[in-house]
């Protein structure tokens, strides 16, 4: 059980982390865009969140991975987390002037993201091993 609970929430801290190391990435490529007090334009916000779609599918991998049962299971887990932890970071942002739809495509990205994370790590598993 608390194996359970370290692999999700593990995974769900790896995710946030990861997201926020793209943050310098991001910076770079579209400068003055990701600077506090300032809403990005429509180009760099579509590259952000083809960043989170991205670590999201790698997360949602490792989770099922290193799940020590049932890998599904875990992946609804850390799917509810970060729905969850995604609808506390939505509301409040909500009515600050940023584009509404960049905060619902996360929102409909991430079941997305945990899903194919899923196959993914289901795809390594059903393959033969070569000799």
């Amino acid at each position: 059980m608390i194996k359970s609970i370290g692999v999700v929430v593990g995974s769900y801290i790896l995710s946030v982390l990861l997201v926020f190391a793209t943050d310098p990435l991001l910076s770079r490529l579209f400068p003055g865009d990701f600077v506090p007090g300032h809403i990005p334009s429509n180009t760099p916000l579509m590259a952000s969140t083809a960043c989170f779609v991205v670590v999201s599918i790698l997360c949602a991998w490792i989770c099922a991975r290193f799940a020590p049962g049932n890998a599904a299971r875990h992946v609804l887990w850390f799917f509810i987390l970060g729905e969850v932890m995604g609808l506390a970071a939505t509301v409040p942002n909500w009515s600050k002037g940023w584009p509404h739809w960049y905060w619902l495509s996360w929102l409909l990205t991430w079941p997305v993201s945990c899903w194919i994370g899923l196959l993914l790590a289901k795809r390594r598993v059903a393959a033969p091993a070569t000799a």
